[in-house]
Parts: structure tokens; sequence; C-alpha cells
């Protein structure tokens, strides 16, 4: 199984950069000429917005301004999701994916205690400790808690934005 998030600079349907060095290790170093092999699950873990604001600040006021975000940031995870199928398809690869939402930590343990992957691949973004104390870390969090091994694949240094936190 692999988390997959959307890029913070890019945003969707692209993938996080860490995501894409994770995949990228993933397909190199698991997959490699053994497509048959492997039969892999991308699990998308969407943030609800609970304070109502968007990209825009606007405020929504009524149910139905509700209901057409969540259908937009469905329909934005699932090209998010689509660009990993996608890839897989092309190489031949068996795979499922789906979304989910809430916090992403959560989620994903829970899902992996759901699903009981062999492996749990994710990226991590590399962040200092004093970063990570603000912003936490999803990869640091299923390391301690996720009912299966994990693998935490980090981003390239030359592919590393100004600001950690991006990606």
């Amino acid at each position: 199984m692999m988390a997959v998030n959307e890029s913070s600079l890019r945003g969707y349907p692209h993938p996080s950069i860490s995501c894409r060095a994770a995949f990228d290790w993933m397909l190199a170093k698991l997959v490699r000429s053994n497509a048959d092999g492997f039969h892999l699950l991308f699990l998308h873990v969407q943030v609800p917005d609970e304070d109502g604001f968007d990209d825009v600040d606007s405020i929504y006021a009524s149910p139905t301004d509700f209901q057409s975000m969540k259908q937009r940031d469905k329909i934005r995870g699932i090209h998010l999701l689509e660009y990993f199928v996608n890839q897989c398809h092309q190489l031949g690869i068996k795979c499922e994916a789906w979304t989910k939402q809430g916090d992403p930590k959560e989620v994903i343990c829970h899902e992996v205690k759901r699903v009981q992957p062999d492996l749990l691949v994710v990226g991590s973004r590399g962040l200092g400790p004093f970063q990570r104390v603000f912003v936490g870390t999803v990869s640091e969090f299923c390391v301690k808690h996720a009912e299966c091994p994990v693998i935490t694949i980090k981003r390239k240094a030359n592919e590393a934005p100004r600001d950690p936190i991006d990606d």
C-alpha cells in the first residue's frame, strides 16, 4: 500500500515531490521487472475543510454550497489517484486506488489495519526536528502506529524546495 498526497506547490492533481519519489523508488527497488507479482494499493486522504473556507476565502452559506465543495474535493482526489493508476497500467501492474477523508495519520493507520497490506510506503519531506514539532509528520506517525512494516522515502535533496514544508 502507498499513501499519496497532492503537491502543496502545484496543487491538484499533481502528486507531491516526496510522494513521486516514493513511487519511483518503489517501482525501481521493489517492483523492478516483476510487475505480475505486485498488486499496488493507493490511498489518498483528504483533509476536510472544517472552517468552510477554501482557497479564495469564500464563505459557504447553504447546504448546496457545502455539497458542491465536497464534490469538487472528491473529483480532485480522483484526479490525483489517476496519475498513479495510469502509471501502473502502462507498466502492467495491478492496482487499486481510493480516497478517504480525515486526519491522514489516523486514516492511513486505520486503512492499514482494515486492508492488511504486506507493506506501507510513504514519502517523507525530511523535515528537521524544529519543523516536525510545528508541522508534525505523517510518515513518523505511521512508522510508530501502522500494523505492518513501513518504508519511508525522502525526496531527493536536489528536488527539495526552498521551504522544506512545501512539497
